[in-house]
């Protein structure tokens, strides 16, 4: 391989790892549902403010991929992060309900452009420079970087907010400006494009997912828990809140979670070397279980400890579902594939979302978290009874 070439991709990894320690320097991450219900939102618009970011993708994700295919990975990206900035922008100065809707649909957009594109991205990387099998590694490392942003940000934020709730959106803006900076300084890798006209391209990546049947059963279930995740993930701070657990100290949890999400990356590939991934399934459900029970509570011990359980797999779950589809899937219809699993995810989070804010806010966030446990338990069950016809399929491919 081309020297300046080689050269280049490693110089993309750390510029990667370096973007997504700013990436999670979201300060207002901490307190954003509070700051919402202080401008004067209720559940129920702060739940369709939140389903805006699950929305938008199911109208711009497999675009964007299909073009990120097509054309140019690093484009999508570039988009990607005007989006994010543009939604810290808004935030700065708006106040209604319509501009905090507005704002967030951009949030989504922006993960629409960068969510399987950013993914396959590093694969290419990877693939070019002969070190694919480096995947779950890297994908871990920039994971890492990440949460370690988290990390900063979770202590900065909650501080400054409490000083001036505007000035952590001042912040994020600031990172968001360093993002895009690094993006457009990464180096495209050389790989080969795809000449499928748009719909062919839908139909051909749903195709390589639908081939591996235990990986489309696995893409299903994975989807369906991490929007039940990202919702207990949503729900974090009116539940802290219920419970009487100061603002001052909101901070400290998503520290105490962030620290624990770099855990659970660090002890995945422990988990991976011991564990099928049916039974990381069933484990990962199990403690969505525990911790939509334990938010039925208003115990501050037993909250405080599901949103550390919880952080334990949420940071690991895209590192394993990437590298199961990365590997079936080649590079003309890699960031395809991985758009039709993100639509998953998001549609079915936004769904429950809307629907568990419109029910907590009629009863009770209890009851809404009840209805996440019956949720949870049907999707375990209908899992178990999936395993079954997974074994013998397993057997086959």
């Amino acid at each position: 391989m081309d020297e300046v070439i080689q050269k280049n991709l490693k110089g993309n990894i750390k510029k990667i790892c370096l973007m997504n320690f700013f990436d999670g320097m979201w300060f207002p991450g901490p307190v954003f549902v509070i700051f919402l219900l202080a401008s004067g939102m209720n559940l129920t618009q702060v739940g369709l403010i939140l389903a805006g970011s699950s929305i938008m993708p199911f109208f711009f994700d497999i675009p964007s991929s299909l073009w990120a295919d097509k054309y140019s990975r690093k484009s999508m990206l570039i988009l990607s992060w005007i989006a994010f900035l543009s939604m810290n922008a808004i935030y700065l100065f708006t106040h209604s309900f319509v501009m905090f809707f507005i704002a967030f649909c951009l949030n989504g957009i922006g993960t629409a452009l960068s969510m399987g594109i950013f993914s396959a991205f590093i694969y290419d990387t990877l693939l070019t420079a002969g070190k694919e099998e480096q995947y779950e590694k890297t994908q871990s490392k920039v994971k890492k970087y990440f949460f370690t942003g988290r990390l900063m940000a979770s202590v900065i934020g909650a501080y400054v907010y409490s000083i001036n709730p505007r000035m952590v959106f001042l912040l994020s803006t600031i990172a968001s400006v360093i993002c895009l900076a690094l993006i457009f300084s990464l180096k495209e890798p050389p790989r080969e494009k795809s000449l499928s006209k748009s719909f062919r391209q839908i139909r051909e990546g749903l195709g390589f997912l639908l081939r591996h049947k235990v990986t489309w059963y696995a893409i299903i279930v994975f989807s369906l828990m991490a929007g039940i995740y990202e919702l207990l993930f949503d729900y974090f701070q009116p539940v802290m809140k219920l419970a009487e657990i100061p603002v001052a100290y909101f901070g400290f949890v998503y520290f105490l979670s962030s620290s624990f999400s770099i855990l659970g990356l660090v002890l995945y590939p422990k988990i991976r070397k011991y564990m099928d991934w049916q039974k990381i399934i069933f484990l990962y459900l199990f403690i969505a279980l525990i911790a939509a029970l334990s938010f039925t509570t208003n115990s501050q011990f037993l909250v405080i400890t599901a949103i550390i359980i919880s952080s334990l797999t949420l940071s690991s779950q895209d590192v394993f579902i990437g590298n199961l589809i990365n590997r079936i899937v080649p590079s003309t219809h890699r960031a395809t594939a991985l758009s039709i699993q993100s639509q998953i995810h998001l549609v079915f989070n936004a769904i429950l979302l809307v629907i568990v804010s419109g029910i907590s806010d009629m009863f009770s966030i209890g009851i809404g978290m009840i209805l996440v446990s019956i949720v949870v338990v049907i999707t375990s069950a209908a899992f178990l009874k999936l395993t079954y016809k997974v074994g013998a399929l397993a057997q086959a491919e």
